[in-house]
């Protein structure tokens, strides 16, 4: 079941998609402004290289390993990325108001990129982590793959690179960057699930800005801001949507499935 489930996920993370046009009719979709192909790269490789992991345990998941069975009982847990990693998600909206401090959206449109993007993050990562059932480093427990943490983090950081440019981004992306080594540091989880989280987290984040101009056209809201882009009338992007709830984090979300 497993290998079957980790083929696909680097099938439908390297592959693209192809379909047959209609000989009849054909409808001309516009082009999303938010979206640019570009923004797909940085999330496929990690993802790539985390599924990978799966498959091998990389070389510094063994030198972890044989440190902490070296070290043990004395191993010191650093539990401030509990916290951490809703730092730079918990900033993105605010940062804004600061007096200097040059954003790209409006508050409204930040809250609503935010809430799309980390609504995306929980329902992939949830789904991920219970179907893989990859087993942690540190206990029996088999939701490993991949981090959660990390998929936070990474998300908020690339809410803020987005939002405020790279000055304030590379900020947030040192603080993400420090919850994926406490997950690994900590024994939570393997190298692999860091990367795989950073991965999806990324992805996520730029998804809440794709989606923003659909939020805007389904639910009639006017830009307040000249120049903020949003889809045009006779646009009709297509979404399949799978609700889910987690008992256990007691979290829910929407996982979307978008095609413009």
């Amino acid at each position: 079941m497993r290998r079957p489930l980790i083929t696909a996920l680097l099938l439908l993370v390297m592959c693209p998609i192809w379909a047959q046009e209609d000989s009849v009719q054909v409808v001309q979709r516009h082009k999303n402004p938010y979206y640019q192909p570009q923004q797909l790269i940085a999330p496929a490789v990690l993802i790539t290289m985390g599924t990978l992991g799966l498959v091998e345990k990389s070389p510094v998941d063994l030198v972890a390993q044989k440190a902490y069975k070296e070290m043990n009982p004395g191993w010191n847990i650093i539990s401030v990325d509990d916290y951490l990693q809703y730092v730079p998600s918990g900033i993105q909206p605010f940062l804004g108001f600061i007096p200097g401090v040059q954003s790209k959206h409006n508050f409204r449109d930040r809250v609503i990129a935010s809430a799309t993007a980390h609504a995306l993050m929980a329902a992939i990562t949830n789904t991920v982590k219970y179907t893989v059932r990859e087993q942690r480093p540190d206990s029996p427990k088999c939701n490993s793959f991949f981090s959660g943490h990390t998929a936070t983090a990474f998300t908020g950081a690339e809410l803020m690179r987005i939002e405020y440019g790279c000055g304030y981004g590379g900020a947030a992306y040192a603080v993400a960057a420090g919850v994926a080594f406490l997950r690994v540091y900590n024994k939570r989880h393997w190298v692999g699930d860091v990367l795989a989280g950073a991965g999806a987290g990324i992805l996520c984040a730029n998804a809440g800005y794709w989606m923003l101009p659909v939020w805007k056209r389904w639910f009639k809201i006017k830009d307040s801001a000249p120049g903020a882009p949003s889809l045009k009338e006779g646009q009709s992007p297509v979404i399949v949507a799978a609700p889910f709830y987690d008992s256990e984090c007691r979290g829910a979300g929407i996982a979307c499935n978008i095609v413009f």
